[in-house]
């Protein structure tokens, strides 16, 4: 079976407790607790379901869809911290330790952590970590200068960078003051490959697109879209945050004033201290 994983089964029996499903090849066979399984459920049928342990160390399967898998990146909530470590919420009834070696700093109920699941060599458990850097794939060939990635933020250095995870695979650096992106541990966004250094898999990364075009041709119409449903003003400017900024335009402040100041001198807008408008023809 893939544990930690989804599995296609085949159900075998039913018991009061539930089903026995066997996985695809044959080789074994699975409690799916009557709770977790489907009303119309009926020996012989065909059903994708995830296999975890429960709290015996015993492989249990469900219906229910898990926020990660094994061997995947994933941003999770903390649920609980108790003296063996914190306690992620998956998506599954039983929560994903993150044990205490497995931190890089102190957690919090409520608090968001970047984490790799995996299987603990040792107890054979599902488990989570932060320390992600021996994870990320080292073959960069892939990747072009130029290219538009998702990126999950999860180490920033004061003042100096923010790491991601690239496409769920890879790690890139954007060097910036962190606090001027508006970012946070866990956050989303898109993001552009600044440069690539094959012979140690550097991989330096730009919030906006490569290039002053590039970055107008993407959010050019975007803006002005937000102005005509808005009746041609937008109360954004230089006193504006970049949290602000980010989240209604999906671009970094300096690209926003950039790309303002682009479409004030074609004379397509008029800007002042309390936000921008569309210019009067």
């Amino acid at each position: 079976m893939l544990l930690g994983n989804y599995n296609d089964c085949t159900v075998l029996e039913e018991l009061p407790q539930g089903f026995y499903v066997e996985t695809q090849d044959g080789k074994d066979r699975v409690l799916l607790p009557k709770t977790k399984a489907p009303k119309d459920l009926n020996i012989g049928d065909s059903i994708n379901l995830f296999i975890y342990l429960d709290n015996e160390a015993r492989p249990v399967a469900t219906t229910q869809k898990a926020k990660a898998c094994v061997d995947e990146f994933a941003v999770l909530r903390v649920k609980d911290v108790n003296d063996v470590g914190a306690f992620l919420d998956w998506g599954l009834d039983k929560d994903l330790i993150l044990p205490f070696n497995n931190q890089l700093g102190e957690v919090e109920v409520n608090d968001t952590c970047v984490v790799r699941v995996f299987i603990d060599e040792k107890s054979g458990r599902i488990s989570s970590t932060e320390r992600l850097r021996k994870y990320f794939d080292r073959d960069i060939s892939e990747l072009k200068e130029g290219m538009e990635v998702s990126l999950i933020a999860y180490d920033f250095q004061e003042e100096r960078h923010i790491d991601f995870v690239i496409n769920k695979r890879w790690t890139g650096r954007l060097y910036c003051n962190p606090i001027s992106t508006g970012l946070h541990i866990g956050d989303f966004c898109t993001g552009y490959i600044h440069s690539l250094r094959e012979e140690d898999s550097l991989i330096a990364l730009s919030l906006s697109p490569i290039g002053f075009d590039a970055l107008v041709d993407k959010h050019k119409e975007a803006l002005l879209k937000a102005l005509k449903d808005n009746n041609g003003f937008l109360p954004f400017s230089d006193d504006s945050s970049p949290e602000e900024i980010r989240k209604n335009f999906g671009m970094s402040k300096k690209g926003f004033k950039k790309l303002a100041g682009k479409l004030w001198k074609q004379g397509v807008v008029e800007l002042s201290p309390k936000g921008i408008k569309l210019a009067k023809n």
